[in-house]
């Protein structure tokens, strides 16, 4: 396991050919490696700012949602399973 990061925030500065520099010990303990495939995503902050997130593309999408939209603690597809049942049970209650 990678050893405790101290900073978690650095300030970086893009280039003109909009590029910036990932950290090394960034890049060592999310196990990036020249050549690994990266996502970024735009999210939007509180207060109407924007931020970039990048993670190291995930070999399953369907369970990293899974895993996303369970509460932690708590098994995501047996989350999900329950989610779903309570859209299908309010499903039906409109429609009587």
């Amino acid at each position: 396991m990678a050893t405790e990061i101290q900073e978690v925030t650095r300030e970086v500065t893009m280039s003109t050919n909009r590029q910036i520099g990932f950290a090394s010990d960034f890049a060592r303990r999310v196990g990036a490696r020249p050549g690994t495939k990266l996502l970024e995503t735009l999210v939007r902050m509180p207060g109407g700012d924007y931020a970039v997130l990048v993670m190291r593309r995930p070999k399953s999408f369907a369970n990293l949602l899974v895993e996303a939209l369970a509460p932690s603690g708590k098994g995501g597809t047996t989350f999900l399973r329950k989610l779903r049942g309570e859209w299908s049970e309010a499903g039906t209650a409109k429609s009587k």
